[in-house]
């Protein structure tokens, strides 16, 4: 009886993945396998105190940022937050973990630092992403689809969280508004060189 009621299931499974098949709008876009990558973002030098975004639509599905799909309600997500210490790893310090509709509120996701927060103590961190998505269609933009199945990790480069506040490095000038000043230092040469010459002709 169970092996009848799998073969039954596995026979309504086929059909309703043909019918949706039939369903799609003929110039649709079907990948039979949508490659998956994950980005777990990049994260500049923070002071204690100061939020972190986390962003993960860096991560792509059958081309297209995990964050333009039409619905992430097939696929999960997980962050991991880790700290270096004593020139290794410890265990990730918080896990969050997230499925279908509460994937895109938390793409972006922002987490404060400071006391009483998971980056309660300056050091050096970094942020892991796991991301998941359904063996089932998943919508494209434009009307197409991809097969899920897959998952993909990522960890983002190391980032230094201080108790000092962190300034941003010194604006460096472009060519062009160099360029720019080239014309007023010419003039005020010349002006310089006339009044020496005024100077030495009535000495």
């Amino acid at each position: 009886m169970v092996n009848f009621l799998r073969k039954k299931l596995a026979v309504f499974s086929l059909a309703v993945g043909f019918a949706g098949v039939l369903a799609a709008p003929a110039n649709a876009t079907y990948v039979p396998q949508g490659q998956l990558t994950a980005d777990a973002g990049t994260y500049a030098p923070v002071s204690l105190g100061t939020s972190i975004t986390l962003d993960a639509c860096g991560s792509t599905f059958a081309g297209y940022s995990i964050c333009d799909l039409p619905s992430t309600n097939k696929f999960g997500i997980e962050w991991f937050i880790k700290r270096q210490e004593n020139g290794g790893w410890t265990n990730w310090l918080q896990q969050y973990t997230y499925h279908q509709g509460a994937v895109a509120p938390n793409l972006q996701k922002t987490i404060a630092t400071g006391a009483g927060t998971v980056i309660d103590v300056p050091g050096t961190y970094f942020i892991s992403l796991h991301v998941i998505s359904y063996n089932d269609f998943i919508a494209l933009p434009g009307g197409g689809y991809a097969r899920g199945g897959s998952e993909k990790w990522d960890d983002s480069m190391t980032f230094t969280v201080s108790n000092s506040p962190v300034t941003p490095p010194p604006s460096v000038p472009e060519p062009m508004a160099a360029l720019l000043l080239l014309p007023g230092l010419v003039m005020i040469a010349r002006r310089e060189r006339r009044r020496r010459r005024k100077v030495a002709a009535t000495a």
